[in-house]
């Protein structure tokens, strides 16, 4: 379904009234660190959010989506190709100067000012709901960061730790290095991000819910 304006006039005055809020970049922060991704403008410039979630998970994608539909065209769309909800925003001068900060090239970095930027339990629930993972036997959480490398790993370890006092560890596997909660940090995350739980992403959290006041 489509709305909102669609001649080059109306666009050019819609994206000149568009500015990010505090929640926006806040969400920001916790997407470009999971699933989410930003694509760059042919000018360089500017870039656009997109979205993609398997379509079962379509209430995430909704709750995404809430969050930017002010700069969206098109409501989420199914692609049968891949079985995904995709929603992507409009093209936007200040998208592109958050992606100079999580992007080389085409790759995604862990920003150098990631102390500045990771400071909200919301994007901690993003970014877990994206790429985190839990047991169901053992109080444990994982965030599964093996794009970001060693050093980078390394930046998020000592930013959760000084940011929100999450002691996490630096696991090595035949993939590459994750960050790995074990049960006092487990439960304190959970207990942080609980507020920002969607519904269908409980399914990660079941031991350590099940022991967390």
């Amino acid at each position: 379904m489509k709305h909102g304006p669609t001649n080059t006039r109306a666009l050019r005055e819609k994206k000149r009234i568009l500015t990010l809020s505090l929640t926006q970049k806040r969400f920001l922060v916790g997407t470009l660190l999971g699933d989410g991704c930003l694509i760059l403008s042919r000018s360089g410039k500017a870039a656009r959010l997109q979205i993609r979630q398997n379509v079962r998970y379509k209430e995430f994608v909704d709750w995404n989506y809430h969050f930017f539909k002010d700069w969206v065209l098109t409501q989420p769309r199914y692609d049968r190709y891949n079985d995904s909800l995709v929603f992507r925003t409009l093209s936007h001068v200040q998208l592109g100067k958050i992606r100079n900060m999580f992007y080389v090239g085409t790759k995604k970095i862990v920003p150098s000012n990631i102390f500045d930027l990771l400071t909200h339990p919301l994007s901690l629930a993003i970014w877990f709901m994206d790429d985190g993972n839990g047991d169901k036997r053992i109080c444990r959480l994982r965030l599964s960061t093996y794009a970001f490398g060693i050093k980078g790993n390394e930046k998020l370890r000592r930013c959760l730790l000084k940011n929100f006092s999450l002691e996490t560890k630096i696991i090595k596997d035949s993939k590459g290095s994750y960050l790995y909660f074990l049960e006092d940090s487990a439960k304190q995350l959970y207990a942080m991000i609980k507020p920002y739980i969607i519904p269908c992403m409980e399914y990660k959290f079941v031991k350590v819910a099940s022991i967390t006041p």
